[in-house]
């Protein structure tokens, strides 16, 4: 057979087989699922980190209630420097930012003043009572000295009577002898007995004044401590009337109601001219120490052990624009309050423009660190029958 015919009916016999060999086209339908990308991930050891977020309030550092302690009338309440208002409403009250020691309002008990001028006269008498005796310790010092130069002269008496004794009574043994002997009549030795007499005599009364002498010393003596004793008495009177006029001014004192801090009014219970007692207890201002102010926050039972003294917070408040504040907490609680099983946190916050006020809502966010574990990426983690698998 020719080429040329050879290659047709190869040819022919392709188309042939290629007829046989074709199937039946399959129906239409919906297109086959895209295969799942699976992405192998190896666990990794990292430190966690858990987010506890609460709502908290705002409360002041502190807050202090201002009593009377004593029963008086409000004299005056003080005037605001920070106010440019009419007289009447320049007045300390709520809102009103005040300093420490700063006069609020001034009380007002006529009596005590009386009563205090009184204690200071009483001062000013001791004052003179401890003068007086002063001089009068003096006066008896000089009598002491007065006295025992007495009893020197006295001795010098003595020593002067007993010589002249001595002198007589030699006299009298040589005047005896010579009447003896008959050189003397016994007129002569009459004589000089009386003599000699009179010179014991005067030695005996010599003897005496010196003890009269010194029992004035001792008389001197004895006022001059009675003295020393009346001026301590003096001093101790002086003392004490000291100790009432300070009392005074003590009890004169409390007739002025003072801030206690820096801080702001809250609340103002009295007027000019109200009477206000001691025993009933009622407030006359409350002020509120506000810089810095107390984040409160109540941490459930479940995040309590995260909690720790100078862990960073965040704090964010709805009424204050601006971004969020950071602060660290301050103190806890340390038990669970019973009714509602949360941990008592406060966290200090800065507030030296008062823009945080008392009362605020606040979000507070606190995050805690955690040991390091294995940890894979959440999209690894699936859930099965509520367990994640």
């Amino acid at each position: 057979m020719r080429p040329d015919r050879l290659s047709l009916l190869i040819g022919f016999l392709g188309i042939v087989a290629a007829g046989c060999n074709r199937e039946q086209a399959a129906p239409a339908g919906p297109p086959a699922p895209a295969a799942v990308k699976i992405t192998v991930v190896n666990p990794e050891m990292r430190a966690l980190k858990r987010v506890v977020e609460q709502p908290g309030t705002i409360q002041p550092f502190e807050e202090t209630a201002l009593f009377a302690r004593l029963t008086s009338y409000v004299g005056a309440i003080a005037e605001d420097p920070s106010k440019k208002d009419p007289p009447h409403a320049r007045q300390i009250d709520r809102g009103s930012l005040v300093r420490k020691g700063q006069v609020l309002a001034e009380l007002s008990v006529p009596e005590l003043e009386e009563e205090l001028k009184q204690k200071q006269a009483l001062v000013k008498q001791a004052a003179a009572e401890v003068a007086q005796a002063d001089k009068a310790l003096v006066a008896a010092g000089a009598t002491v000295a007065a006295a025992s130069e007495s009893v020197g002269e006295a001795e010098a008496g003595v020593v002067k009577a007993q010589a002249l004794y001595d002198r007589w009574q030699s006299e009298v043994s040589r005047i005896s002898g010579l009447v003896k002997g008959g050189i003397i009549d016994a007129q002569t030795r009459d004589e000089t007995q009386n003599q000699f007499k009179a010179s014991e005599a005067g030695r005996n009364e010599a003897t005496a004044r010196v003890a009269a002498m010194r029992a004035e010393v001792k008389k001197a003596e004895a006022n001059r401590d009675k003295a020393a004793a009346d001026v301590d008495a003096a001093k101790a009177r002086q003392e004490v009337a000291r100790a009432n006029v300070g009392e005074g001014n003590a009890r004169r004192g409390y007739l002025k109601i003072v801030a206690p801090y820096d801080g702001v009014v809250t609340r103002r219970a009295v007027n000019t001219g109200d009477l206000v007692s001691a025993t009933e207890k009622l407030p006359l201002f409350h002020v509120a120490r506000t810089d810095p102010v107390r984040v409160v926050i109540q941490v459930p039972e479940a995040d309590a052990g995260l909690v720790a003294v100078g862990q960073d917070v965040r704090v964010s408040l709805q009424a204050v624009a601006g971004p969020a504040e950071t602060g660290k907490v301050a103190r806890t609680s340390w038990s669970l309050e019973p009714g509602s099983r949360t941990l008592w946190t406060e966290v200090d916050l800065p507030n030296p423009k008062g823009l945080v006020r008392p009362g605020m809502y606040v979000n507070a966010r606190l995050t805690a660190e955690l040991p390091a574990a294995w940890t894979v990426p959440a999209a690894a983690v699936g859930k099965a029958a509520d367990e994640s698998v």
